[in-house]
């Protein structure tokens, strides 16, 4: 995987939650995120307790990476 080819964009915990019409009830359950990139869902819910784990390939760049791409990619998706 080449990371300049990739799009690093996540949503948030309420996009998430809408997105995939998710209960507070399923929010208490086991969630697998799947290519989900850097949203903020995982931290969010571990944060209040949750259990959720994510998959991504984009995982096998390091944190700052990751920042740098989208940081370099953000201007060409801003709606400003």
């Amino acid at each position: 995987m080449d990371l300049s080819e990739v799009v690093p964009w996540g949503r948030s915990f309420n996009e998430y939650k809408e997105m995939f019409s998710l209960s507070s009830d399923d929010l208490t359950k086991k969630i697998l995120g799947c290519g989900d990139g850097p949203a903020c869902f995982n931290a969010e819910l571990s944060a209040n307790g949750g259990n959720v784990i994510s998959i991504d390939p984009i995982y096998q760049f390091s944190a700052s990476q990751i920042q740098s791409r989208i940081e370099e990619i953000y201007p060409s998706l801003s709606k400003d």
